[in-house]
């Protein structure tokens, strides 16, 4: 937390929906598609923690329909409600609803029978080194046991039949390793083999066949797994609603809450993204500060945030002033090589390789005691391993190491890597770099003398934000504007609209963000344009807000296929609405 409190943080509603998976023949389709699942929801009614298995079950009876026989039916269900995905971009609170689901575990209030719980961070596993399925349990949930090899056989038994055992892995996007996408061989009960085959045998249930099991990721990372290891039923993290943001609001602000909400009334471009828990947070905490009112971007919160961190006297105690901007070179040249290894948790021997002080570590990383039985205790001497507070914060310093400390040479080279799911936060990031102000910021904390090529790496992201615009994709058009949004610079806007066609057809936005990302530009443009949306689902309070923003601007919205699928009807309804 960004802000000191003298009392506890009592919690807030995050909202969870259901979203329809999609066939294994629409599978090709939807790895296309952009992260979020939202074109599939359901419905917008809220499900508890308490329903999902339930809902699973429902949606995997459902399923079993198609089989043939009464065995293939049960096989069917067996395999599809026991496992549930849950999924939403970064900062939602994915990893908060697993906590809560294993809470609520030990407090006998959800799935009350389980004997048997493992919660697995699926950063923390070594996926290069084999092993077996009860070491991978125990070691990746910091369980520590010894047994001999008799007694783990007979446990492992007792697992394999036992239909009280749950087990969590959170973020399977943050996994080092890309091969979820390939079919896996059937591994031993007691045999060895590597974890990214154990955990596709977990996720189909061929290993652990009436264990129940929770996979989050963020979406994208979710459709890349294989159709055979792909969870049927999952549900969506939307994040905090409107009574949710007062509540949390109240609590960080006090007094001062309404001010800070009226203020953000005023930005509904910086109020659509307090959907999400972090951000949220940090965006309030900037707000706070008279400095902060003038915030418009993610890239200026952490840039807020972290100058203010860096400046405090907490800090500068522990590192010398003057020492200060080498070592957060250090830090961001970690971030970076973290992510081009898809390492998300370092050691040692990671801080000794970029000569990283310890008082860095100690202030930006969170560390814990490898296996000590869940225990994150900074003080215990060990095998310390350590990640960054949070995964957009990784995500931030990789982008500030990419725009101000590699090569040109080197950037150019990325081209294809950024172009990868996995980067699309961190390519955010740098083009809310490109902003000047920004740039001017970022100088004040890094040493200016070692910046490489900036207005370079700056016209390559341009190149990147105006090609082929006019050919792009409708989901490729609405990730543009979000690029757009991020670099926040009048005179590039005025470059974009230029190279953008008159008529512009995409889906509705999905979320608020993405909203707020068209309205930026379209407020923007200088000359007529023809905006024409279609959609097979969106919230009332997005299209709203969309229509809202763009009212009164040069463009017209002809919202002329709209199409809505009804799930039980099978069928389809056109409407026609004219801005």
């Amino acid at each position: 937390m960004p802000i000191q409190l003298d009392r506890n943080i009592e919690a807030v509603r995050l909202e969870m929906s259901d979203v329809r998976q999609p066939i294994d023949d629409e599978w090709e389709e939807e790895m296309t598609r952009r992260d979020y699942l939202s074109s599939n929801r359901l419905n917008n009614s809220s499900v508890t923690i308490g329903q999902v298995f339930d809902k699973a079950l429902e949606k995997a009876q459902s399923g079993a329909r198609k089989c043939t026989t009464e065995a293939a039916k049960a096989e069917y269900i067996r395999r599809h409600a026991n496992i549930v995905g849950v999924v939403g971009p970064p900062g939602v609170g994915k990893t908060t609803v697993s906590k809560m689901m294993v809470n609520q575990i030990l407090k006998h209030e959800f799935l009350p029978d389980t004997e048997f719980s493992f919660f697995i961070k699926v950063k923390d596993i070594n996926f290069k080194k084999e092993t077996t399925l009860l070491e991978f349990l125990t070691t990746n949930s910091r369980v520590k046991v010894n047994y001999t090899e008799e007694e783990s056989k007979a446990l492992i038994t007792f697992l394999h039949n036992n239909p009280n055992v749950a087990i969590f892995f959170d973020g399977l996007d943050e996994a080092s390793t890309k091969e979820f996408a390939m079919i896996s061989h059937v591994c031993k009960l007691d045999g060895k083999s590597k974890p990214v085959d154990i955990m596709k045998n977990l996720f189909n249930l061929t290993l652990l066949p009436k264990a129940k099991i929770v996979v989050t990721s963020r979406p994208s990372q979710m459709y890349m797994l294989h159709p055979d290891y792909r969870p049927t039923s999952i549900f969506e993290v939307l994040g905090l609603l409107e009574e949710a943001k007062n509540n949390l609001g109240t609590q960080l602000c006090g007094e001062k809450y309404p001010a800070i909400k009226k203020i953000l009334d005023q930005q509904p471009n910086l109020a659509h993204l307090c959907y999400l828990p972090i951000n949220f947070i940090l965006i309030v905490f900037c707000l706070l500060s008279n400095e902060g009112s003038d915030i418009k971007t993610m890239t200026q919160v952490l840039i807020f945030s972290m100058t203010r961190f860096v400046e405090s006297s907490h800090l500068t105690g522990e590192v010398p002033l003057d020492k200060v901007g080498a070592e957060m070179v250090k830090l961001a040249r970690l971030a970076y090589k973290g992510l081009q290894q898809r390492k998300l948790v370092f050691d040692k021997s990671d801080f000794d390789d970029v000569e990283l002080a310890d008082e860095m570590v100690t202030n930006f990383f969170h560390t814990y005691v490898d296996k000590s039985s869940g225990l994150r205790m900074k003080i215990l001497e060990g095998n310390k391993r350590s990640y960054f507070t949070h995964l957009s914060w990784q995500e931030f310093y990789a982008a500030v190491y990419l725009m101000l400390f590699v090569s040109y040479r080197e950037f150019e080279q990325l081209e294809s890597t950024f172009k990868d799911t996995q980067w699309s936060v961190v390519v955010k990031f740098m083009f809310g770099i490109c902003n000047p102000h920004a740039y001017k910021q970022l100088k004040l904390i890094f040493p200016a003398n070692m910046i490489k090529d900036y207005e370079e790496k700056k016209k390559f992201m341009e190149s990147m934000l105006m090609k082929s615009l006019r050919s792009a994709e409708f989901e490729e058009l609405i990730r543009r504007f979000g690029w757009l949004h991020e670099y926040n610079d009048d005179e590039t806007s005025r470059k974009f609209e230029d190279c953008l066609p008159v008529e512009l057809r995409m889906d509705v936005p999905m979320h608020l963000p993405e909203a707020g990302d068209i309205v930026y530009a379209v407020k923007l443009f200088t000359k007529p344009h023809k905006l024409l949306l279609c959609s097979n689902f969106t919230t009332t309070e997005v299209l709203e807000s969309l229509l809202r923003g763009i009212h009164g601007t040069t463009t017209t919205v002809g919202i002329n296929i709209v199409c809505l699928w009804s799930v039980t009807l099978k069928s389809t309804y056109w409407y026609y609405v004219d801005h």
